[in-house]
């Protein structure tokens, strides 16, 4: 509700916030192909599905919010798992490349997707 006491939508914010990173979805779609192998190429695919999935919660609070259920957003040990994992992963892919920063790397990751899973907890949460 806005100050006048009417409910606001929240469509054209969740319609936007939708399209843009549909649109940067693709280019990480693009980044792979072009790469063909690679941090690049795993990087654009790891962008894509991460669009993918951000597309996915905005639908999801969409709905929440048309339902008028309250979404307290992603647990903290959800989000750290999924740091861990994609540090993980990265230190794996790192390993042959630059072995003496493998695990700079990973931590590096690691705190990105953090951050990157909190804010988009902070947006979907704030938006409803």
């Amino acid at each position: 509700m806005n100050q006048d006491g009417h409910e606001s939508s929240d469509f054209p914010g969740s319609f936007i916030y939708a399209g843009v990173t549909g649109l940067m979805g693709l280019a990480g779609l693009f980044v792979a192909g072009r790469a063909g192998h690679g941090a690049p190429y795993y990087g654009g695919l790891a962008f894509f599905v991460f669009a993918v999935l951000f597309v996915f919660l905005l639908i999801k609070h969409a709905y929440d919010k048309a339902e008028g259920l309250a979404s307290g957003g992603l647990p903290l040990f959800v989000r750290f798992a999924a740091a861990a994992a994609i540090g993980y992963l990265v230190q794996g892919f790192a390993a042959a490349a630059i072995p003496d920063k493998a695990t700079l790397a990973a931590v590096v990751a690691g705190v990105v997707v953090f951050a990157v899973l909190a804010a988009v907890d902070r947006i979907a949460v704030r938006a409803e």
